[in-house]
C-alpha cells in the first residue's frame, strides 16, 4: 500500500512538474519587479518592508528573488538551498549587514544609552516619512551587530565579519580555510624579496609557480608498484587468546541459556574473526526465537546479531577483544598477490577470502553511515591496486565534492569542481572512444585489445583500464534521474572499455532499485537506521554491525559478513612518499 502511495504521488509530481515551476517563476518575477520599481502600493510597502529589515542592502535578496523566478521558469528545477555554494553566498550576505551597520551604531550610540528605541526611532521614521535616510543593514543587521558588539566590542565584530567572509568565500569556491591561507601565504611569502624588481616578480616568480602547478607529476606513467614490505603490521596474537577464552566462557552462557529452555541442539562450530565471533548450532526441538534472543542479550553485555537458517542457527558476537586486519595481512593471504584484479575485499567470519574480480563486473557499491569505514576502504581498494598491477596500466580518480580524499590529491586526480552528470558524461566518452578504437582493431574488450597489440608486436601504447570513484553527493530527484541513467550506461558498457565504478551512498534517497541493480558487488557497512537497513538488505541487520570496516558483502549468491582491512596514517604516509 505504501509502494502504491509512493507510485501515485511520483506520477502526479511529473505530470505538474512543468506547469508549477513556471508558476513559481512567473511569480517571483512579477514581484521582484513590481518592488524594484516601487509599482503601486504593494510594490512601495514591500520596499519599505525590505529596506526596513535588511538596510542598504535590500536589492540583494530582491535579485535574488528575480533570479530564483528566472531559475524556476527556464530550468523547471527546484532551487537547491543546501548547495554550499547558496550557503556560501547567505554567509557573505550577513557579514555585509554587520558591516553596513557600523556607521547607524555610532550615530545610535550618540543620541542616547536606549540602544533599540533608539534605532527602533530610526526605522520608525523612515517609515512614516518615506524619506531616504542611512539605514545600515536594517533591523537584522542591527540584532546581529548588537549581539556580536555586546559579547566582544567592535574590533570583535570586524574580526567575525571577516571571518564569516572567508568563509562564505570557502563555501563559494569549495576550498577549506587553511587551503585558501596556505595558498595566499605561498603566493605572498617572497613578495618582500622581490618587491625591489617588479617586473622579475612577474616574470619569474608567478610565472614559475604556474608551471610548476601545470607540470604536476604522474604516477601513472611510469612502471612501478608499491611493495608491499612498506605497510604496517600488526600483531594480534595477545587479543586473540584473550578472545578465545572469553568465547569458550560465552558458550558455555549459551550451552546454560539452551538447557532452560530445553532445547535439544548440537555445537556445530565455533569461529573467532577480527571484530566478531560465531556460535552455529543445529537445533532439533521448537523453540521461541525472540524469548531466546531477550534471554542471551540479558547474559551477555556484547552485541549480538542471530541468524536463522530451518534448523540451523548463528549467533554473532561482537568481540570484546578485538583484531586488527591490516592491508598488509589482508593481501598477503592471496595465493597470486601480483599482475592482476583480484582484489580481496574482507575476511569473512570463518575467516575465508572474500574478492572480487575487478576485470570482470568489476563496480562496486559502498553504503554506509558516517564513520562506518568506508573512507578507510577507499583508501584500502586503491593502495591494494597499487601493490597488485604496475601503475601504468591504469589510472585512478575521484569525484569528490565532499573533500573527503584531499590527502590523496598529490597522487590521483580529485574532481571537486564539476557537476555530477557533466563528470559522467566525459566518462561516457572516454568509453564510446576506447569502444570504437577496439572494434576497429577487430576486438571485443580491452583485455584482448591489449593482447593483440602484444602479439603483433606492436608500438602503440597498451590503453590504460580506467577506475573512477564517486563520493556521495547532493542531488534534487531530476539530477539524480539524470545521473542513474549515465552510471548504467558506464556499469554496463564500461567493463568492456577497462572502466570500472566505485560510488559511495551515504543517504537512504540515494539507494534506488536502479542502484542496487547495476551493481554486481554491494558492501554495507554500519548503518544509523532501521529504515536504511531494511531498504538496503530487507532486514535490521546492518544497524549491528561495528564500525571500523565490518560489513555485509552482497552478491547474487547471499549475504556475507566480511570484515575489511584498515589503512593506517603510517601506510597513506609511506605510500604517498614512495610513489612521490
Amino acid at each position: 500500500m505504501g509502494k502504491e502511495k509512493k507510485r501515485s504521488a511520483d506520477e502526479q509530481e511529473k505530470q505538474e512538474t512543468t506547469f508549477y515551476y513556471e508558476l513559481v517563476g512567473i511569480i517571483f518575477i512579477i514581484f521582484s519587479i513590481t518592488v524594484l520599481g516601487e509599482l503601486g502600493k504593494i510594490g512601495s510597502f514591500m520596499l519599505v518592508l525590505f529596506k526596513v529589515a535588511l538596510g542598504d542592502w535590500y536589492w540583494v535578496i530582491i535579485l535574488f528573488l528575480l533570479f530564483y523566478g528566472f531559475q524556476s521558469l527556464l530550468t523547471h528545477k527546484s532551487f537547491n538551498f543546501k548547495n554550499q555554494r547558496f550557503i556560501g553566498f547567505v554567509f557573505i550576505c550577513f557579514s555585509l549587514l554587520l558591516f553596513a551597520h557600523f556607521p547607524l551604531h555610532s550615530y545610535v550610540t550618540k543620541r542616547g544609552d536606549a540602544y533599540f528605541s533608539e534605532t527602533w526611532r530610526v526605522y520608525k521614521d523612515f517609515i512614516a516619512t518615506n524619506i531616504d535616510t542611512y539605514l545600515g543593514g536594517g533591523l537584522l543587521g542591527a540584532l546581529m551587530f548588537y549581539a556580536v558588539y555586546y559579547l566582544f566590542g567592535a574590533v570583535g565584530v570586524v574580526l567575525i565579519g571577516i571571518i564569516i567572509i572567508m568563509f562564505g568565500f570557502s563555501l563559494i569556491i569549495n576550498r577549506p580555510l587553511i587551503d585558501i591561507l596556505k595558498s595566499f601565504g605561498k603566493g605572498t611569502k617572497n613578495l618582500g624579496k622581490y618587491a625591489r624588481n617588479f617586473n622579475n616578480f612577474f616574470k619569474y616568480q608567478i610565472g614559475s609557480d604556474r608551471k610548476k602547478a601545470g607540470t604536476k607529476r604522474d604516477v601513472f606513467s611510469r612502471s612501478q608498484q608499491v611493495p608491499l614490505k612498506i605497510l604496517e603490521e600488526h600483531q594480534n596474537v595477545m587479543n586473540y587468546n584473550f578472545q578465545e577464552k572469553h568465547c569458550l566462557e560465552m558458550r558455555s552462557l549459551i550451552h546454560s541459556v539452551f538447557n532452560n529452555f530445553n532445547i535439544e541442539y548440537k555445537d556445530v562450530d565455533l569461529s573467532i574473526s577480527y571484530k566478531i565471533s560465531s556460535f552455529r548450532f543445529t537445533i532439533f526441538s521448537e523453540y521461541n526465537l525472540k524469548a531466546l534472543m531477550e534471554r542471551l542479550n540479558n547474559v551477555i553485555e556484547e552485541d549480538l546479531l542471530f541468524a536463522q537458517d530451518g534448523n540451523s542457527l548463528l549467533i554473532q558476537v561482537a568481540n570484546k577483544y578485538p583484531q586488527i586486519l591490516t592491508a598488509r595481512e589482508l593481501l598477503m593471504k592471496q595465493p597470486s598477490l601480483k599482475d592482476n584484479y583480484v582484489l580481496p575485499l574482507g575476511l569473512s567470519y570463518e575467516n575465508k577470502l572474500c574478492e572480487a574480480d575487478l576485470s570482470r563486473s568489476g563496480n562496486l557499491l559502498l553504503i554506509g553511515s558516517k564513520g562506518s569505514g568506508i573512507r578507510n576502504f577507499i583508501n584500502y581498494y586503491i593502495f591494494a591496486l597499487f601493490a597488485k598491477v604496475n601503475l601504468c596500466e591504469y589510472r585512478i580518480e575521484i569525484f569528490d565534492k565532499q573533500n573527503d580524499f584531499v590527502h590523496l590529491e598529490q597522487i590521483l586526480r580529485i574532481i571537486a569542481d564539476k557537476d555530477i552528470n557533466d563528470y559522467l558524461n566525459e566518462v561516457i566518452e572516454d568509453i564510446d572512444q576506447k569502444l570504437e578504437k577496439i572494434n576497429q582493431y577487430g576486438a571485443t574488450t580491452i583485455d584482448e585489445y591489449n593482447k593483440k597489440l602484444e602479439i603483433e608486436g606492436s608500438k602503440e601504447a597498451r590503453m590504460q583500464r580506467r577506475f573512477i570513484i564517486l563520493n556521495h553527493f547532493q542531488a534534487d530527484r531530476e539530477t539524480y534521474s539524470y545521473f542513474e541513467n549515465k552510471l548504467m550506461y558506464v556499469t554496463q558498457l564500461g567493463e568492456k572499455a577497462g572502466v570500472v565504478a566505485v560510488y559511495v551512498v551515504r543517504e537512504e534517497f540515494y539507494v534506488s532499485s536502479i542502484i542496487m541493480s547495476i551493481f554486481f558487488h554491494k558492501l554495507v557497512f554500519k548503518l544509523d537506521s532501521i529504515p536504511f537497513s531494511v531498504k538496503v538488505m530487507n532486514n535490521e541487520n546492518a544497524t549491528y554491525l561495528q564500525s571500523h570496516g565490518d560489513s555485509f558483502y552482497l552478491s547474487q549468491i547471499r549475504a556475507r559478513r566480511i570484515q575489511t582491512a584498515l589503512v593506517s596514517k603510517k601506510d597513506i604516509e609511506a605510500v604517498l612518499a614512495h610513489l612521490k
